[in-house]
């Protein structure tokens, strides 16, 4: 069996916890849940809930046999980040599926990637290392994801669209069909993309346009 080690103890961090335990794979017992990396040893006092003990920091954790990690930090650059510290270790990376999910067959989807409960990733879509797709998003026949890449709640992306590494898409946003989203690039809440955007660049609005902040 398999112990999964949940690197982040805060807010997204006990959600996955939560997550992981509702999984079939958890249910399979293919691993079990042995704690939290994070450097706030006292993440968890004071909430309600059973969790499972802090180990300590990502940097000072040595890794045991059969250890699988999840890095649960929303933005990017951590993901990246903690991810690329514990694959310098030598650690592994659990994906985690939720039950409630529609996941075709013919989806490919990379190790240490979240896809959570009510979302449907259809046909040939291809999603990559250490992605994140929140709950109720829909991701088109044949679309590619990069890694790292955040794909929020009630997203929408048409059939053989692309987003590159370490996107995010925010809240109820959409990706028209056949278009293509760059790297390190953000989509604002409600947005409706309608042409391509560039790597780092902001876009808002419907339809989508750059912004400078």
């Amino acid at each position: 069996m398999k112990h999964l080690i949940i690197i982040g103890a805060r807010g997204w961090g006990r959600e996955v916890y939560e997550a992981a335990k509702n999984s079939p794979a958890y249910r399979r017992k293919e691993f079990d849940i042995k704690g939290f990396l994070d450097s706030k040893s006292d993440a968890l006092d004071g909430l309600r809930g059973n969790y499972p003990p802090i180990l300590g920091s990502v940097e000072s954790y040595h890794i045991e046999p059969n250890d699988v990690f999840f890095v649960a930090m929303g933005i990017s650059y951590w993901r990246k980040l903690y991810a690329d510290m514990i694959a310098a270790k030598g650690g592994q990376f659990l994906t985690i599926i939720c039950e409630s999910a529609y996941v075709n067959p013919t989806a490919a989807i990379g190790e240490g990637s979240f896809i959570a409960g009510w979302t449907s990733v259809s046909d040939n879509v291809t999603i990559g290392k250490q992605c994140i797709v929140h709950p109720f998003s829909n991701i088109g026949h044949d679309t590619k994801l990069g890694d790292y890449v955040t794909i929020e709640s009630y997203s929408f992306l048409g059939g053989h669209s692309e987003i590159g590494d370490e996107s995010v898409m925010h809240v109820r946003s959409t990706l028209i069909r056949q278009k293509k989203i760059g790297k390190r690039a953000e989509v604002g809440t409600h947005s409706v993309v309608i042409r391509n955007v560039k790597d780092n660049e902001h876009v808002f609005g419907n339809p989508a346009k750059r912004i400078d902040y």
